[in-house]
């Protein structure tokens, strides 16, 4: 099993009044924080060994799960500081780290990722990190228009084509020969594109990420209805009750 490193140090100001005074990772999805759900994504594939590389309002975090222990976790606290950057907060929770790979995920993501099918890639490739991509859904609804520029439809809030880094990273602890260069998504990666190093496992199910008030109240409202998409293998399995109770 592989250690869980997740980054819960920022300050969420996207979210508005939510995080005024309380971490990010502490915003409620239905009646547990949104860290626990990410959380679970680990401990129901095995990995539940949890590194919470905390910041801002750090302490609240913390605190949170030494009052809400959940049994077979083990949660450990790495702070390396309000203003630190997600290079030295890896480099700070590296000091926890027993595997020798070893998951690395943001605090905002939920998604139903094969944890196993992405860790067996990196583990086939020899990648430092392979992460796991996703083509989100655009916020916005698509014209379709002709030569002549006149409207022919309309797309709602279609995938798009691009993909993105949608974070669940299997990473080798070789990455501490990479922090020192600068910030994890822009000196360290672009050093592993050069040396090879890079890779990306990529996946068509579930992911939403938490970084708007409005994606706040989307979850939420998954959650009231009973459609925790991100729990890995629920989708299939609402699909095979449904075909099997259907006429």
């Amino acid at each position: 099993m592989m250690d869980v490193l997740i980054l819960a140090g920022g300050k969420g100001t996207r979210l508005a009044e939510l995080t005024l005074e309380t971490p990010k990772g502490l915003a409620r999805i239905g009646d547990r924080p949104i860290l626990w759900h990410i959380m679970q994504i680990f401990a129901r594939q095995g990995h539940r060994r949890f590194i919470l590389c905390v910041g801002y309002e750090g302490h609240q975090i913390g605190a949170w799960f030494e009052q809400n222990p959940e049994p077979g976790w083990d949660v450990v606290i790495s702070n390396a500081g309000v203003e630190a950057t997600k290079s030295e907060r890896v480099r700070k929770a590296l000091e926890h780290v027993r595997s020798d790979r070893f998951w690395l995920s943001y605090g905002d993501d939920l998604s139903d990722v094969d944890l196993a099918r992405v860790d067996a890639m990196a583990r086939a490739t020899g990648s430092v990190v392979t992460l796991t991509a996703v083509q989100p859904f655009s916020p916005f609804g698509v014209m379709n228009l002709d030569a002549a520029g006149r409207v022919r439809g309309f797309s709602e809030k279609s995938r798009m084509a691009e993909w993105i880094n949608g974070g669940f990273m299997s990473v080798s602890t070789e990455i501490a020969n990479y922090l020192p260069l600068g910030e994890l998504e822009k000196e360290v990666f672009e050093a592993l594109v050069a040396d090879g190093r890079l890779d990306a496992c990529r996946h068509e199910g579930f992911w939403k990420a938490m970084n708007t008030h409005k994606e706040y109240l989307e979850l939420n409202e998954m959650q009231r209805r009973g459609e925790r998409h991100w729990i890995p293998g629920l989708a299939d399995a609402v699909e095979r009750i449904h075909g099997a109770t259907s006429p």
